[in-house]
């Protein structure tokens, strides 16, 4: 009895112990929630659902599911919204018997359907053949028999007529049947090879897997607002691009700033509030820290010199790798979600520091890939998200986010590595070195970092085409004109000059130019701050053509030297019935030696008086006049700009040319 009752008080401790340790609340909830608002970088998209949890009270679980094929499990993170409390985020992916995107989904069910079709068409096929293996049988029986019967003397021919029309007819109709049903055939096996192609298309890098967020929080009102879910995404990405439009007043061009955008995330983006922004996505909030730079005795400068030299490089060249290393590491600081890899201290001996980051898009060795990550998170190694915006410790039995702690003490430890490098290299180069390298400009910094939030609700499907949406719309004041380089073409081109009077910087990006209604060419939009001008190109003024001609070279030697006067004439004929403006360019070489002096002797026009163009271009031998070709000023009437220019030097070399520089 003793017995008994001990193993029912058991079996009662373990009944309420079970009720202790099941989870808190019901069920689960499981929702998808929106997607409401989409920042997108240059190659990845933070992406934010709005999730409500107006059915729920007290603690419990909510399952966001359907997240995208190409989420970045590390990324994700949730942000409790009024009445709302997150004690947990964390990743998981599970297997489906069904691809979890409805545009495949449907295309699943088409491919059934066209199956099913074919299938039955084959079958079709299969009673037509039954159908000519009777008649064939049918046949044989007739002709027996009608030999028998005719050696009898009792052919019943009436019999025989009607059973061989009967079998012609049969014929007839299976024929047709079969031309019918191989017509069926063909077109189904075409429509069912296009809705499979179609399919991989749309379903390309997608598993037939459930990637979905677990959120565990606690609703402490009633009507609560929700939670707010945010994750990025790889495969989304977006460049400028613009429409350049000039009226007939010649004042003013439209510009209308496009983004070109490529959304294949695997999710559509639905009505959603977008911003399209230039800066690197990242997690990071904390500077890299600054270590003490110690220093000692070692080889001579002149063995340093000699180092420099063996390996092919001068104070610039070093300096511009170390540099560029460390604007990629800098860069990319943080941004673990990708995937980094950082070269090893080791690795990067040597004046010019040879270990750059060994590829951005390989992940080192203590991350795993994102494969390796949904595999591990579906057997269980669950990703520690950040809830209520801050990255949680490690979870017993979890993966915690100790690979972007690692990351970031790498990148630290390299940019350190990097800026000791340029330090001694600065502390050993000698002064001749820096004069040499006088043309050296400032390395490009960190870059233009813009963002542009759209004003109206966008919608983006996940598909493989780019995808052109209109950023903002501005007439911008512009000065027109027209722009000829008979050293390099004979053709005139119009331009106009405009300034980015707009409260946007235009970033760099193709242009499409348009001319009143017609389209006169392609061209670029240079990164253009707020306030400055550029340049618009606006085709061939096909009524205008210019030429240059060396009419005259007077030589001789004047001590040592050889002294050449060259006479230039530059021409333009306008074919039009109007005078045009014209801005006539050409150049004089600049001297890359000091023993060669070059000098303007004369000139038909005084020069250009736009500062811009004094200030900036007359310094590298660049001319320009700004003349006033008259109307119908064509063969002998053509306007006619000489000038002369004297090279002087040693009389026992010649002139070389030396590299543009760009």
């Amino acid at each position: 009895m003793k017995h008994h009752l001990l193993a029912a008080s058991l079996v009662l401790m373990l009944a309420h112990s079970a009720v202790a340790m099941e989870p808190v609340g019901s069920e689960p909830m499981i929702i998808e929630g929106e997607v409401a608002a989409v920042t997108v970088y240059q190659g990845q998209a933070l992406v934010t659902r709005q999730v409500g949890l107006n059915e729920i009270s007290g603690l419990a679980e909510v399952v966001v599911t359907n997240l995208p094929e190409n989420v970045l499990p590390a990324s994700l993170y949730a942000e409790p919204l009024k009445g709302v409390e997150i004690r947990s985020v964390r990743y998981r992916v599970r297997p489906m018997e069904l691809d979890v995107r409805q545009e495949v989904r449907d295309l699943d069910a088409q491919i059934q359907e066209q199956t099913d079709e074919l299938a039955t068409a084959r079958r079709k096929q299969q009673l037509l053949n039954e159908r000519k293996q009777y008649l064939d049988k049918m046949e044989q029986f007739t002709t027996v028999t009608a030999d028998r019967e005719l050696k009898n003397g009792v052919l019943n021919a009436e019999t025989l007529v009607e059973l061989t029309d009967f079998n012609f007819t049969q014929r007839e109709e299976i024929a047709e049947g079969e031309l019918q049903v191989a017509r069926e055939m063909r077109e189904l096996e075409q429509q069912l090879n296009t809705l499979q192609r179609k399919r991989g298309m749309v379903a390309a890098g997608s598993a037939k897997t459930l990637r979905e967020a677990v959120v565990f929080v606690n609703v402490t009102e009633a009507n609560a607002a929700g939670i707010k879910l945010s994750y990025l995404v790889s495969n989304a990405t977006w460049s400028p691009s613009y429409n350049l439009r000039a009226t007939g007043e010649q004042d003013r061009v439209l510009l209308e700033y496009n983004a070109s955008i490529q959304q294949m995330s695997g999710e559509d983006w639905t009505d959603v509030e977008m911003t399209l922004s230039t800066a690197t996505p990242s997690l990071v909030a904390q500077a890299p820290s600054l270590d003490p730079l110690v220093v000692k005795l070692g080889r001579t400068q002149p063995e340093l010199v000699a180092q420099m030299a063996a390996s092919g490089k001068d104070y610039k060249a070093a300096r511009e790798e170390l540099e560029n290393q460390r604007k990629v590491v800098a860069d990319n600081r943080g941004n673990s979600f990708g995937g980094f890899a950082f070269g090893s201290s080791s690795s990067m001996g040597g004046m010019g520091g040879g270990g750059a980051a060994q590829g951005v898009n390989r992940a080192p060795a203590f991350m795993p890939s994102q494969e390796e990550a949904n595999q591990q998170a579906a057997a269980g190694d669950l990703f520690e998200a950040p809830a209520n915006g801050e990255f949680s410790g490690p979870a017993s039995g979890q993966v915690s986010n100790r690979w972007d702690i690692r990351d970031r003490e790498m990148a630290d430890r390299f940019l350190n590595d990097v800026a000791q490098k340029m330090q001694i290299l600065d502390y050993n180069t000698a002064r001749i070195e820096l004069k040499k390298s006088d043309d050296l400009k400032q390395i490009e910094g960190e870059g233009v970092s813009v963002s542009y939030r759209l004003a109206s609700k966008m919608t983006l499907p996940s598909r493989s085409d780019r995808q052109l949406i209109q950023i903002s719309s501005h007439p911008l004041a512009a000065k027109f004109y027209r722009l000829a380089i008979p050293v390099l073409t004979s053709s005139i081109y119009e331009e106009a000059r405009a300034t980015n009077d707009s409260n946007q910087v235009l970033l760099a990006g193709p242009a499409s130019t348009f001319l009143g209604d017609e389209f006169v060419g392609r061209g670029e939009v240079p990164t253009v701050s707020i306030g400055e001008s550029f340049s618009i190109g606006l085709g061939i003024d096909s009524s205008l053509r210019t030429s240059r001609e060396l009419v005259d070279k007077v030589e001789r030697i004047q001590g040592g030297n050889r002294v050449v006067d060259f006479t230039y004439e530059l021409s333009i004929e306008n074919f039009g019935s109007e005078p045009a403006q014209v801005r006539l360019m050409d150049r004089m070489p600049t001297a890359g030696e000091a023993d060669i002096k070059i000098t303007l002797v004369s000139s038909d026009q005084s020069m250009s008086e736009d500062r811009d163009f004094r200030e900036n271009d007359m310094e590298n031998g660049m001319l320009r006049w700004d003349v006033e070709v008259p109307a119908n000023a064509t063969g002998v009437d053509r306007y006619v700009m000489k000038y002369t220019m004297q090279i002087e030097y040693d009389k026992q070399l010649s002139i070389v040319g030396l590299p543009a520089k760009r």
